[in-house]
Parts: C-alpha cells; sequence; structure tokens
C-alpha cells in the first residue's frame, strides 16, 4: 500500500481517486503461510480467468478484468482479477474500511489444488493508459477446496 500512497502523495501518478481505490481482488492456489511478508508483491500462483470459470455456461456473477499488474515497477503479463463491487466496500469505523470479497457458487469450482491466497490490489496508482494494479494486502491461508455447494466469503478490514 505504501507504493500507491506515495504516488498519492507525492502528486504523482493516478490523475483521479478512482486509481488509488482498492477495487479488485485475487485468489490463488500457491500461499504459504509459513513464507510471506511485507516483500510480497504478487500472488504466488492466482487463479486463471477459466480456474474462475466467468462464463455464460458457470453462472457466475463475478467480474472478471483481465489487468496487468506491476511488480517492482514492471508491468507483468495480463492476469484475471476479480472486481470488488461498491456495495461491498463499507466504511466499518472511522479509521477503518471492510472488503466483502465474495466468490459465488458457480465461481473457482473443483480446482485442482486448494484455494490457500488472497490478495488486494489497488486499481491504478501509477496512471497507467493500460490500467496496472499493485498489490496492497496479502494472506494466505489454510486451503479451502471450492465447490458449488457454497458461496465464500472473505472479510478483509484494513485499519489505518
Amino acid at each position: 500500500m505504501g507504493v500507491g500512497l506515495s504516488y498519492l502523495f507525492a502528486g504523482s501518478g493516478g490523475s483521479q481517486i478512482s486509481e488509488f481505490q482498492i477495487l479488485n481482488f485475487q485468489l490463488g492456489v500457491g500461499g504459504n503461510t509459513n513464507n510471506y511478508g511485507v516483500s510480497s508483491q504478487g500472488l504466488t500462483t492466482p487463479l486463471t480467468a477459466a480456474q474462475y470459470s466467468e462464463d455464460a455456461t458457470t453462472g457466475s456473477e463475478v467480474l472478471i478484468e483481465s489487468l496487468t499488474p506491476l511488480v517492482n515497477d514492471t508491468a507483468q503479463v495480463a492476469q484475471a482479477f476479480v472486481r470488488i463491487p461498491f456495495s461491498n466496500i463499507q466504511r466499518v469505523t472511522p479509521t477503518s474500511v471492510r472488503f466483502n470479497l465474495v466468490i459465488d457458487s458457480n465461481t473457482a469450482n473443483d480446482l485442482a489444488n486448494a484455494v490457500n491466497e488472497a490478495g488486494l490490489y489497488m486499481r491504478n496508482p501509477t496512471g497507467a493508459t493500460e490500467h496496472s494494479p499493485i498489490l496492497v494486502a496479502y494472506r494466505p491461508f489454510t486451503g479451502l477446496t471450492k465447490t458449488s455447494t457454497f458461496s465464500l466469503l472473505l472479510k478483509w478490514t484494513l485499519t489505518f
């Protein structure tokens, strides 16, 4: 988050406040709860658009965007990101905001590996022509095998 805020406070990078908002997230299958920290700049193994199964045949309700994330100020290959609807972003206290990350029952099902990492991304703090999100929060967790029998809700609260 520090990189995005440095662009904001320096008056460089993005020209609109929406570029500094946390509007996307990713899930992945390569998380390691014994090896992560502040140097994390992306998910170890993010899900692909096909793994989210965002097409007309699955009934998935998530909005998948293909974006080129930045790692060490270098644009990477395009990856699948889930858009966070504004209705799922809530002010909890004067200094806290909660992101409700919803993966419906028709999304990310029956993967070869369990879902075990998540990341929140700031939309486009550098102001790049192609939206280039940066990781602002990362968390590996115990693996979860997602199936069509349930929806997954991750509640992530950031306190400033």
